[in-house]
């Protein structure tokens, strides 16, 4: 029984894929970066942008949060004013999307065309939602 059981550890051991390398690609931790093997200097830019994008990032959700409560004034109102809405609505996104422009320009200027293939794959994770 136990030559049976070695002999199917054998096997096994024997037939296994090695999916480490997949399994080591395929898992990412969000915002990581080190999949990008960055050097010094361009470590030492990114932080630098990161760090502008967190205080423009905090500014702009604090801008939303106090134009989600405007717009829910607005709806309480008897009369719903959809150009007021709508402006408030599509300035906060006018900001969003020109934060997340300015920062991919930044980004895509430090980068490697090698470093930016790969940085595409997780692009979402970088996006102001």
């Amino acid at each position: 029984m136990r030559l049976i059981l070695i002999f199917l550890l054998i096997v096994n051991l024997a037939f296994s894929d090695d999916d480490y390398k997949d399994y080591k690609e395929s898992f990412h931790v969000p915002r990581d970066l080190s999949y990008l093997h960055l050097t010094k200097e361009q470590k030492d830019k990114f932080k630098k942008i990161l760090r502008e994008y967190r205080v423009v990032l905090k500014s702009l959700h604090e801008k939303e949060e106090s134009i989600e409560k405007e717009l829910k004034r607005l709806f309480l109102q008897d009369s719903f004013d959809k150009r007021a809405f709508m402006k408030k609505n599509i300035n906060v996104k006018n900001k969003i999307a020109k934060t997340e422009a300015e920062f991919f320009a930044k980004v895509h200027i430090i980068l490697t065309k090698k470093q930016r293939k790969k940085f595409i794959k997780y692009i979402e994770e970088w996006e102001i939602e």
